[in-house]
């Protein structure tokens, strides 16, 4: 998107929503509309193409800033254990003719004493400029404080809470921040909209306040990519050698730098309550495909290895980097993203937790989720956590624990029979229903080569929890996994399959949360029912079972869940984790939309520390 006129006007001339801060200053309406006191741009047709055919929120393009300045959005980037510091950036996007702005920190011990991010420009998109600025703040020794910054010292305040060296820990879980494809206006309004969800989560958080928010995949739609024209060739290619050496024209790459940039500017700046959620809850987030378009990584390989798929993954993880990592990919070894492709991280949600966030997407293919080489990485690194580290929550998008579908699978011989190709089991119906019918692939397949139960990474998933075992048992250390992507809620456990050896005595036992979705709609009744029956106990080796837990004996209305399906519920959610600094155990609760489309009701579930006198064999 390009502003290269600049127009002045002594007031509003055309009236509406003002969308600052894209281009030279601002994106707005067809006629161009006021921003500040003195000037006003014209609009591209581009951006008119994306409200009319892409924009599935449906909310009104609320600017939250005047002055032309996008953002902001808070990032927790680490705790320096060494130096008792909290670590953090922030992110802004900013018209490229503004100096630079200021982005200060005031802490309330040392309120004459404002500290300052350091900005670092990391990329740029025509004429608009995404911009880092890092910010270190003392943590003191037994109390939490609430750290108020602004912009250029404007009267506009945020603030976040940063907890202390001694007092508990606090975060949220969610996934799944959007629409697919399919899910019509009637569904949308049904469930309440965009924001019940985050109006809840932000309710608690004013409340006791959360020090980060894990976001885990997902955190928009881009499926919506698929539905221009300018890919209908691309579809027409007949034979798989013509599809995979089909070229990525340059137009294509322009509506796709377009369509990305465009489509996270209104996603994350005006959106409500998730554009308020960014600014005041430190985020850390991880990539799952729908950050790409769905199904990334699970398509046969004419079609993952094609010119135009891997182009699009490129262009798709510029602005994951820029927007969501607040680094880009020359700098993001800096910034404490490691792999031997991709960009997963490890950080210290103070001395006793670590979070490790997987990406699973940037190196996945129907052979393997991740590289040997960055397992590697990732076990090093866990391998050099500090002794005070009594929790390792892994963040691995797709659930580790979930229900073998056997059913589905054994029909999909059938299904094939008959032509059918669209049939979806976890709402995998965006890209995957255009691309998968466009080549007569069958979607189903797609989405169960997109879990880590599939045959395909049967083995792959074994390998990574024996690995993990062998950290607990030997670093004492309890190992949880926290997942989304499935559009419902639930909890899984690995376990010692021999005796009966209570949790906080085995290191086999890992449990596991699933919290999804936070705004997509939940999967039909049915689809929950197969997966409930297919919830058996499994055994990963000969000495691992694995199971998910009866955890919804009541729905969120007091009844009994629908079909007596007490292992998955379809309700839209997240989850909180607490950690009490007593017992060392984290205690968890998934927060479930109620019927009434307000407020949630709370499943709980205590997490509890490994018992490092244990004698482990």
């Amino acid at each position: 998107m390009d502003f290269p006129v600049i127009k002045h006007f002594g007031q509003d001339d055309g009236g509406g929503n003002v969308v600052p801060g894209t281009g030279y200053g601002s994106m707005e309406t067809p006629d161009g509309l006021y921003v500040s006191n003195s000037t006003s741009f014209n609009i591209p047709s581009d951006l008119r193409i994306y409200e009319k055919h892409f924009n599935q929120r449906g909310d009104p393009l609320i600017p939250i800033r005047e002055d032309g300045i996008l953002g902001p959005v808070l990032q927790f980037v680490n705790t320096d254990l060494s130096t008792a510091e909290w670590v953090g950036s922030v992110l802004l996007l900013v018209p490229r003719y503004y100096p630079t702005p200021t982005v200060s920190f005031i802490d309330p011990l040392f309120v004459d004493q404002p500290l300052y991010g350091q900005p670092t420009e990391i990329g740029c998109y025509k004429e608009s400029v995404f911009i880092r600025y890092d910010i270190r703040i003392p943590l003191h020794y037994d109390h939490e404080k609430t750290i108020i910054y602004c912009i250029n010292s404007t009267q506009t305040k945020y603030n976040f809470n940063v907890p202390s060296q001694t007092t508990q820990w606090r975060w949220n879980f969610w996934s799944c921040n959007g629409w697919s494809l399919n899910v019509t206006d009637k569904a949308k309004s049904e469930l309440g909209g965009n924001d019940v969800v985050w109006e809840d989560l932000l309710e608690k958080h004013k409340k006791v306040p959360f020090h980060v928010q894990i976001g885990g995949g997902d955190q928009l739609y881009c499926d919506l990519l698929w539905k221009d024209p300018i890919w209908d060739t691309f579809y027409s290619a007949k034979e798989k050698a013509a599809k995979k050496s089909f070229p990525f024209s340059d137009e294509m790459a322009t509506f796709a730098n377009e369509f990305f940039f465009v489509h996270y500017v209104v996603n994350f700046f005006y959106t409500s309550k998730f554009t308020e959620a960014v600014a005041t809850i430190p985020v850390s987030l991880i990539i799952d495909d729908h950050d790409i378009f769905d199904g990334w990584g699970s398509y046969p390989d004419y079609l993952h290895n094609s010119n135009v798929f891997q182009c699009l993954k490129t262009v798709a993880f510029r602005y994951f980097l820029l927007f969501q990592m607040q680094t880009n990919h020359d700098l993001s070894r800096n910034h404490g993203y490691f792999g031997h492709e991709g960009y997963s991280w490890l950080k210290y949600f103070g001395p006793n937790i670590s979070i490790l966030g997987t990406d699973s997407r940037f190196e996945r293919n129907l052979e393997y989720v991740i590289s040997e080489k960055t397992y590697d990485e990732i076990f090093f690194r866990l391998s050099q956590l500090p002794a005070s580290v009594k929790h390792l929550h892994v963040i691995t998008g797709v659930p580790i624990i979930y229900p073998r579908l056997t059913v589905v699978e054994n029909t999909l011989s059938l299904m094939s029979k008959y032509s059918v190709t669209k049939f979806s089991i976890f709402q995998k119906d965006g890209a995957l229903a255009t691309i998968s019918n466009q080549f007569g692939e069958p979607e189903l397949l797609d989405d169960l080569n997109d879990h880590w139960t599939a045959d395909i990474h049967k083995k792959e998933r074994a390998n990574f929890v024996i690995r993990l075992q062998e950290v607990s048992r030997i670093q004492h250390i309890r190992v949880s996994f926290i997942a989304g992507d499935v559009h419902c809620a639930g909890a899984g456990r690995f376990a010692t399959d021999v005796g009966k050896m209570l949790p906080e005595n085995d290191y086999r036992f890992m449990p596991q949360i699933i919290s999804s979705a936070v705004m997509n709609v939940p999967p039909p009744n049915a689809v929950i029912r197969m997966a409930h029956y297919s919830a058996k106990k499994y055994m990963l080796d000969s000495y691992t079972n694995e199971e998910m837990y009866t955890m919804f004996e009541k729905d969120v209305n007091g009844k009994s869940p629908p079909n007596n399906n007490k292992k998955l519920l379809g309700r839209r959610n997240f989850s909180s984790f607490v950690e009490d600094t007593v017992s060392g155990s984290i205690l968890v609760h998934i927060h479930c939309q109620s019927d009434t489309n307000k407020g949630t009701v709370a499943y709980p579930l205590t997490i509890v520390p490994l018992n490092t006198q244990s004698n482990f064999i």
